[in-house]
């Protein structure tokens, strides 16, 4: 071999060593000064360890830091843009957050902010507020800024409305919200009863004010004495029946339901008996006293049982108006449109029957103008 080439082959071999212990000592390693690290806008160079560390200029546009002092128009490579562009809100940039801020601006009304306030409605801000308007012309309509919704109220009286309105609405007036209540039937006075907006039938099932003297209508049953009985006598010019001792007398139909039993009652002693739905077997009565007022169940097989707590109310000695009103399970007694006993038979034990009264023994009672009246509910 070449003593030429044995030289270059040592000297590729030193350059190869050489190089060797270079990239061992310096593997890894970026720089031994700062010059020989990159150069970046706003940040600063450091060569510490043989790494390059770039720290960011502060207020310098491009440290990927928005400032205080740097906004979205002068430094959009570190400032974001905040106008979320609604004119309801106030925005702007958290430097110690770094994040934006929009702020609903409530001090101010300002259409677009979700809340309907004072001053706006529909047809002046559609993005706030609703359309309260519900097309009908028997409400007036408007917005409760408080409870941020609409109101609807009814107005009263107002053909259209859905209510029969009382004193001012009747069928052949405004048909479209009050029934005609004619059944077509003479023997049954129609009305249109407003509390309840249904039709209702009275049927006049017998009045009796005693001015002819005749007693012939009614049933006369038990007496305890022969002295006992019911005449007819004149007060202040005016007919009235007397009930005195034990007797009682009834009239009307077994099948009779639901009614009103009306009329004028004075007290002069001891108790008087007021019966409905009389039957056979047994009775409700209302037994009205110098004291007190209850309402019995008479089950003529079986004894009396007291339905109602007994009212302390004395009608002695002066004329009074009674209201009996039987109705499915109820009874009320009403004394001068007093309410005194409102009581439920659950039992339902005498579903019907007729009407009458009773002075019981050592009693004394004056009655006038009785009427019972029956209510059939329409529609």
């Amino acid at each position: 071999m070449k003593k030429s080439v044995i030289i270059g082959i040592v000297v590729v071999i030193i350059v190869l060593v050489i190089a060797g212990i270079f990239f061992v000592m310096y593997a890894g390693k970026e720089c031994k000064t700062d010059t020989d690290c990159l150069t970046k806008n706003c940040f600063t160079a450091e060569c510490k360890n043989n790494k390059c560390e770039y720290s960011p200029i502060a207020d310098c546009c491009g440290n990927d830091r928005c400032e205080v002092g740097e906004t979205y128009k002068d430094c959009v490579i570190d400032c974001p843009n905040c106008d979320d562009i609604n004119n309801c809100t106030l925005d702007s940039y958290d430097y110690h957050e770094q994040k934006c801020v929009n702020k609903p601006i409530l001090n101010v009304i300002c259409c677009g902010n979700d809340v309907c306030e004072i001053g706006e409605n529909y047809e002046n801000c559609t993005r706030d507020c609703p359309n309260c308007d519900d097309k009908n012309n028997c409400t007036t309509d408007s917005y409760d800024y408080n409870e941020q919704k609409c109101i609807n109220e009814i107005i009263i009286p107002c053909c259209g409305n859905g209510i029969c309105d009382e004193s001012a609405e009747t069928y052949e007036n405004c048909l479209t919200d009050c029934p005609n209540c004619d059944d077509n039937d003479k023997s049954t006075t129609d009305i249109f009863n407003y509390e309840t907006q249904k039709c209702e039938y009275i049927v006049d099932y017998f009045t009796d004010d005693f001015e002819d003297g005749n007693l012939d209508e009614w049933k006369h049953i038990w007496r305890e004495n022969p002295e006992d009985d019911w005449d007819i006598i004149s007060e202040n010019g005016n007919k009235v029946v007397k009930g005195h001792g034990g007797v009682d007398m009834h009239r009307g139909s077994k099948s009779w339901t639901d009614y009103t039993f009306t009329g004028k009652l004075k007290l002069i002693k001891g108790c008087v008996g007021m019966w409905v739905r009389a039957t056979g077997s047994g009775r409700y009565e209302f037994r009205i006293c110098v004291d007190d007022i209850f309402l019995n169940i008479e089950e003529y097989n079986i004894g009396s049982t007291e339905l109602s707590e007994k009212s302390l109310y004395s009608p002695l000695n002066k004329w009074h108006d009674f209201k009996i009103v039987v109705k499915g399970i109820n009874l009320k007694f009403y004394l001068n449109d007093k309410l005194i006993i409102d009581a439920d038979d659950k039992k339902n034990t005498f579903p019907k029957g007729w009407v009458g009264v009773k002075s019981h023994s050592n009693s004394e009672v004056y009655f006038d103008d009785f009427k019972v009246e029956g209510t059939q509910q329409g529609f």
